[in-house]
């Protein structure tokens, strides 16, 4: 996709996690397992699962390590609902992820903010994509404005994410999708 195009597709700022983690132009973005690299090949985030307590919780760093998320499975939720804190303050919810209905063939994942939680009529986020492509895209809303696109690469995931966009939220909401994909599956 051409420069200019994606420069046209988001023109508005999106800091969702953190005002640092947002950049004027597009950013490619390679995932490796649990390391995230920009196109300079230099580490931006790594996902950490505690080795300690439950597996349904992942913890999105910063390359010194500091948690920039903590990203919880619900248990007992029929549409793999996450939820999301900000550093590992379990107190402090930025937003909710979750699978829009139990039975799907092309998976659809909804995202709320803090603000739209308690009602949940409409959601702020979308992602939509198959798992067994490994691709996804990411819109505002229901809308098609585009934020984000992942495709598989050579045994990574490729992410483009669009010009002021939040790239620590592009990368949580990746994980999260793959995570609800891999339970979709019965893995």
């Amino acid at each position: 996709m051409a420069e200019q195009d994606l420069n046209n597709r988001s023109n508005t700022l999106l800091p969702i996690i953190g005002s640092e983690f947002v950049r004027p132009q597009p950013s490619d973005l390679t995932i490796i397992g649990d390391t995230v690299k920009d196109a300079n090949g230099d580490q931006v985030f790594k996902v950490k699962t505690p080795l300690f307590g439950l597996h349904n919780k992942r913890i999105l760093l910063d390359p010194n390590d500091s948690p920039i998320v903590t990203m919880k499975m619900k248990v007992t939720s029929k549409h793999d609902r996450w939820q999301v804190y900000r550093g590992s303050d379990l107190d402090d919810k930025i937003f909710t992820v979750k699978r829009s209905s139990s039975a799907q063939l092309k998976t659809r994942v909804e995202v709320f903010l803090k603000h739209n939680q308690a009602k949940e009529a409409s959601c702020d986020f979308t992602i939509k994509g198959r798992f067994m492509k490994r691709a996804c895209t990411i819109y505002v809303g229901d809308s098609t404005k585009v934020i984000a696109q992942v495709h598989e690469g050579d045994k990574s995931l490729v992410a483009t994410v669009y010009p002021n966009v939040d790239c620590a939220f592009i990368v949580t909401l990746i994980f999260i999708f793959d995570l609800i994909n891999i339970a979709g599956t019965g893995v």
